[in-house]
Parts: structure tokens; C-alpha cells; sequence
């Protein structure tokens, strides 16, 4: 389990609001990295009825793995309410169910565990870096509450990495993948990461009525904000290595590799 709670460690009345309360980009990216995360109740259950067959791992997603990610929605939601106490999260949360659940089945999975587990893996990459250049962008405003927050998701997701990726070693022993149909794998994974679930939080925001005291800017404006701090803020270093560790290169191979993988990774940047 984390060790941190989000209501006691977390102190919200220190936030500077005047560093923050206008910066509308800023509501749109915590808005929607709190919409996805504090929905992992049901990636959990979908998961859970996956990998029904390995007690292990089903309690780990439902007794760390769930409940941790679900705290990071808390606490992004948290941190909204006090900066921008005008936006109505719920009813802009219940949109994003309606649009995004249905979208959230078992049906959606790889088609075999090791396969999952992978996917599991490379999205937990997008994560951990997402909240790495959160953690810089929050550096760079001089928002130490949030840099803080930033820190503690962060090593979460990584923690949560690691869990994945001693799952998927486990499964490929009998499923055999090989590097060729891994690094596939891996590449067809990057491709889908990040974007609809952002274009849907997008949507569910501005389909929301809000006090007109709030300015939504387009999602253009938006993604080429995104653009602009992801090229300061994203830690490629830890991103390629987080990617690449899956095929289990020698230190030749994983040189000659480089390239491909940072080329791939490039949809790991918020798009």
C-alpha cells in the first residue's frame, strides 16, 4: 500500500492560489488525469475477472493497485476543489462515466496474459513519466503542493511498474513471446496510449455547464500547451528505459535499440 494519504499528507490550504487559479490549462490536465484515475475501480474489476486464475495478483490489484490509483483521483480532485471551488467535478465526472465506461471491458484486453501484463506495463511508463513532467511543470510555477502531490503519484506508478512487470515475467515462462513479438507488442501499445482517454476528459469538461467565472481554452490551445511542457518536463532517460525493459537486451542490443524506442516513445509525450 502507499505510504502516504492524501487527506492528512497532503496540505491543500498551503496551495498559493494566486501562482495557480488562472491557469486554465492546469484545471484541464488535472481534471482529466482525475477522471481516469479515480475511475480504476472498474480497470480493477475488468482485471480482476482477467487473472481470476492467480490469487496473487488478483489480491494486489484489488487491495494496492486499485486503491492507490483511486487515491491519486482523490487527490487530484482535492487539489481542484480548493483551487477552483467554482468547477463542478462531479457533474463533469459523471459525463466522462457516460462516455468512457463503456469502453472499459474485459473485451478490450490483449489476448494473452503475458501480452496484458505488458500492455499493463507501458501504460504504467506513460504514468510514471506523465507525473514526472507533472512534478517539473509544478517545479517550474513554484508550487510546491503540487510538486509535492506530483512526487508521491509518481513513485506509486512506479511501484505499480514493477508489480506488472514481475507478472508479466511470469506469464511469458509458459507463453514464450521472444523480442520480436514483444517489442510489437509494445510499439502497437504506445500507438493507443493517452489520447482518447484525454479527448474524452476534454470533452466531458467543456459538455459540462460551468460558472462562466471559469475560461475553458480550446482543445488546440490545450495540446499545444501540453506539447510545449512535455519537451521541457519529459524524463526520455527514465521513459525508454521503463520501455525497453521488457525485451531483456544485453547492453549491445540495448544501445542498438535506443533509437527505435525513443522515436516509439515520442506518443508517450501528453498528445
Amino acid at each position: 500500500m502507499a505510504n502516504w494519504d492524501y487527506e492528512k499528507d497532503i496540505n491543500y490550504n498551503a496551495i498559493d492560489l494566486e501562482k495557480v487559479k488562472e491557469n486554465y490549462f492546469l484545471l484541464h490536465l488535472l481534471t482529466i488525469a482525475s477522471f481516469i484515475e479515480i475511475t480504476s475501480e472498474t480497470y480493477a474489476k475488468n482485471l480482476s475477472e482477467y487473472y481470476k486464475d492467480n490469487a496473487e495478483a488478483v489480491q494486489w490489484l484489488n487491495d494496492s493497485w486499485q486503491k492507490e490509483e483511486v487515491q491519486h483521483g482523490k487527490a487530484l480532485k482535492a487539489y481542484i476543489e480548493h483551487v477552483w471551488p467554482q468547477f463542478p467535478w462531479q457533474k463533469a465526472y459523471e459525463k466522462f462515466l457516460e462516455l468512457y465506461k463503456p469502453l472499459c471491458n474485459i473485451y478490450a484486453f490483449q489476448p494473452t496474459k503475458a501480452l496484458e501484463m505488458l500492455a499493463r506495463m507501458i501504460v504504467e511508463t506513460g504514468t510514471s513519466t506523465m507525473y514526472r513532467t507533472l512534478k517539473g511543470y509544478a517545479k517550474s510555477l513554484d508550487e510546491p503542493i503540487l510538486e509535492h502531490l506530483s512526487h508521491n503519484i509518481y513513485k506509486d506508478e512506479v511501484n505499480h511498474y514493477s508489480y506488472f512487470d514481475q507478472y508479466f515475467k511470469y506469464y511469458n515462462q509458459s507463453e514464450k513471446l521472444g523480442r520480436i513479438k514483444t517489442l510489437k507488442a509494445i510499439i502497437r501499445r504506445l500507438k493507443k496510449i493517452n489520447s482518447e482517454d484525454i479527448k474524452i476528459g476534454y470533452q466531458s469538461l467543456h459538455e459540462t455547464k460551468y460558472n462562466d467565472t471559469l475560461k475553458l481554452i480550446s482543445y488546440e490551445i490545450f495540446q499545444k500547451e501540453l506539447h510545449k511542457q512535455t519537451k521541457k518536463h519529459y524524463p526520455y532517460s527514465m521513459g525508454i528505459k521503463m520501455t525497453m525493459q521488457p525485451l531483456n537486451l544485453n547492453k549491445t542490443f540495448e544501445i542498438a535499440a535506443i533509437p527505435i524506442i525513443r522515436g516509439a516513445i515520442k506518443v508517450l509525450e501528453f498528445r
